[in-house]
């Protein structure tokens, strides 16, 4: 029922007044009491007016107190309340009825001027004199430790205050009663310091505005972790020797999650991070025992290295290095060489090249062909050169068939015998075209019994000889195939003519001459014919 406090309720106390006799007594009534409490029939009884009302403001809550002189036969109290508006005559509505000195007001809205009043209420339902008002603003409070974060490192903290414009006081704790902590100015940021040992810490703070209200009590809390410690550093090698693209499992023990750790091999391997979040071969994520399946990598060797273990939690305390039980012993071979596509130089030979090998430990390159893929296992595969000079990555591959696909690798050794495969590459030599045949030029007659023939010369390179072929004709007949012969051969390119002796002037002879390279392949030239000049008698 909603009570209103105004000009009705002036009239019905005056009238009531006027009823009674009593109307010297009429005071201005600032309730609606349906009965005078200055009424002499009426009076005994009734509640006192409540004093020291005051207020406690929160994120949407006013949580209001008072106190009463005499509580005697005070059965409860209404509490009103008014949304002031400015421009607004005041309009008190009741909020509700309680029996004991405290009430609390959740339907409130930050940033809302609310005027509260309080009046008692007897046994007989008589009511007495409502309080002073009193008006206050819920708004949002709060308080942040080391701007949110979960720990700190430090007892000295800042403290960032969440707090409306109207706010002029604070006090700050770190017990949950702040009653025995002064009011000091409001400060957004404020230099607090926790108590002394590792845990977890609430700093309590209370703000009071420009009216005096004060505000809940609001907390924050932060762990406070002032050390880091490794347990245990293991490696997983077993004193065996590794080498590159082997595995070696580290862990580093350190009991609390969310840090970085790493592990150092002797004094040349340094910064390999472990991992805590069920990666890189770590068993489970977030335990605090930081893992890594370690690939060795190329280049890097060590011989009986201690592995230090390293660890650094969230908030920076760095532990004090640990030491693994084992050392690690890795001995990588040479970085491999990368083996260029082979160019088919003749139908004989192929060039090979590759690139240069940077290792400091470099002994030597050994070059391999095989007739089938698979060099690195072949059991067909030759050794084809043996080069200790790393400067010299080229090499021509000789006495090849003509046509026929070879494959290769080249092999890089370091000075303690350790070797790296390049990749495997193939290539073709080019195939035996039959050679250029030459042109055999007319024959001709030094004297009657003999002809010298002569041709051009032949500029294969793989040139064996030259065949002079002939047969004869005897006049009218045609010669015979089957009479062909070969009259010579000759195995200088540059030798090109031949003497045919002991002829006959009455025989036509015919000739032609076949280049033929190394593998047999041969080539004709065109014929000619002649006979030798007849003797002058």
């Amino acid at each position: 029922m909603k009570r209103r406090i105004g000009f009705a309720v002036l009239l019905a106390a005056l009238g009531a007044a006027a009823l009674t006799g009593c109307f010297r007594e009429l005071a201005s009534p600032d309730h609606d009491n349906p009965l005078d409490p200055d009424n002499p029939g009426t009076s005994s009884g009734i509640p006192g007016k409540p004093t020291g009302l005051t207020a406690v403001v929160s994120d949407r809550l006013v949580v209001l107190s008072w106190a009463m002189d005499d509580t005697t036969g005070v059965a409860s109290y209404r509490v009103y309340r008014w949304a002031v508006e400015a421009g607004e005559e005041e309009d008190y509505e009741l909020l509700r009825t309680v029996t004991r000195r405290r009430c609390e007001d959740s339907g409130v809205r930050n940033g809302q001027e609310y005027s509260y009043k309080v009046s008692g209420v007897n046994v007989l339902g008589l009511e007495g004199r409502l309080s002073r008002p009193l008006s206050v603003t819920p708004r949002a409070f709060g308080i942040l430790i080391a701007g949110g974060r979960p720990k700190t490192s430090t007892r000295d903290v800042t403290i960032t205050m969440s707090a409306p414009s109207t706010t002029e006081l604070m006090r700050v704790s770190n017990s949950a009663s702040v009653d025995g902590s002064p009011w000091v100015p409001y400060q957004a940021n404020y230099s607090w310091q926790l108590p002394a040992g590792d845990g977890v810490k609430t700093v309590y703070a209370q703000f009071r505005d420009s009216g005096d209200s004060q505000s809940l009590v609001v907390s924050d809390d932060i762990e406070l972790d002032t050390r880091a410690a490794i347990s245990s550093v293991t490696e997983d090698t077993g004193g065996l020797v590794k080498q590159a693209g082997d595995v070696i499992h580290f862990s580093v023990s350190a009991g609390e999650p969310h840090g970085t750790a790493w592990v150092t091999l002797g004094s040349s391997v340094s910064g390999i991070t472990l991992y805590d979040d069920g990666t890189h071969g770590d068993a489970q994520a977030g335990n605090g025992v930081y893992e890594r399946d370690y690939a060795v990598e190329h280049g890097v060797e060590v011989v009986n290295a201690a592995v230090h273990g390293g660890f650094i939690d969230e908030v920076g305390n760095d532990a004090p290095t640990a030491l693994a039980p084992g050392t690690v012993t890795i001995q990588t071979p040479p970085n491999a060489v990368t083996l260029a596509l082979p160019v088919a130089l003749s139908k004989r030979s192929i060039a090979l090249s590759w690139s240069r090998s940077n290792d400091a430990d470099f002994a030597r390159y050994k070059l391999y062909r095989s007739p089938v893929p698979g060099v690195a296992t072949s059991p067909q595969r030759r050794l084809i050169a043996d080069i200790r000079d790393a400067n010299d990555t080229e090499f021509t591959d000789t006495g090849l068939e003509p046509d026929r696909t070879y494959h290769y690798a080249v092999y890089v050794f370091d000075a303690i015998g350790l070797s790296t495969i390049s990749n495997e590459r193939s290539g073709t030599t080019l195939a035996n075209e039959p050679p250029d045949p030459v042109e055999l030029y007319t024959p001709w007659s030094p004297d009657s019994t003999s002809l010298v023939l002569s041709w051009s010369r032949s500029q294969e390179d793989d040139f064996l000889e030259y065949e002079v072929i002939g047969w004869e004709q005897v006049p009218p007949s045609p010669p015979s195939t089957g009479e062909k012969r070969v009259l010579a051969r000759i195995t200088v390119p540059s030798e090109t003519f031949y003497t045919h002796t002991s002829l006959l002037e009455t025989v036509v002879y015919w000739y032609e001459v076949a280049v033929v390279d190394s593998f047999g392949a041969r080539s004709l030239s065109n014929v000619v014919s002649a006979t030798p000049r007849p003797s002058f008698r």
